[in-house]
């Protein structure tokens, strides 16, 4: 992918069943709202309104839920660094801040000089046990490309 810089810029995000559950299970609770106000439209009344108002309002919530915990979900790799885009906030490191990086059960570690660490909730396929090992090697090499990253 490239970004308005010209600059290539690696992006990896959840993917596998955590993605398609991402999509599917909003779109499942939004057409039960729709149901419930096409129901409303053919007998408009209070019996009717309350069970589309409480589905539409559900409907909202858990595509909210999902893209804030799923679908926005990135790690992004590139020269001007890293940008690591988790469900309780975005993380900018400087590839020159990365002393090494793993994987780790939540996703990859990027283990700063200092001792700290930030983790890509991207990697983790969100813990499901799935083999990471191939994504990772990709970010490995992404990593590398670069001339001014760190060894590994």
């Amino acid at each position: 992918m490239d970004d308005q810089g010209g600059d290539s810029v690696s992006v990896w995000r959840v993917g596998g069943a955590a993605r398609v559950a991402g999509y599917v299970i909003p779109a499942v609770v939004g057409v039960k709202a729709l149901i419930g106000w096409a129901g409303w439209v053919s007998s408009p009344g209070v019996e009717t309104t309350r069970p589309a108002g409480l589905w539409s309002g559900l409907a909202v919530g858990v595509a909210l839920f999902f893209w804030w915990t799923i679908l926005r979900v990135r790690l992004e790799v590139g020269s001007d660094g890293i940008v690591a885009v988790n469900p309780w906030g975005t993380h900018r490191l400087r590839l020159d801040e990365v002393a090494s990086v793993r994987l780790g059960a939540w996703g990859a570690e990027f283990h700063h000089g200092d001792g700290f660490k930030t983790t890509a909730y991207a990697l983790s396929e969100l813990a499901a046990g799935t083999a990471q090992d191939r994504r990772f090697s990709e970010l490995l090499a992404a990593m590398e490309a670069d001339p001014t990253s760190s060894p590994r």
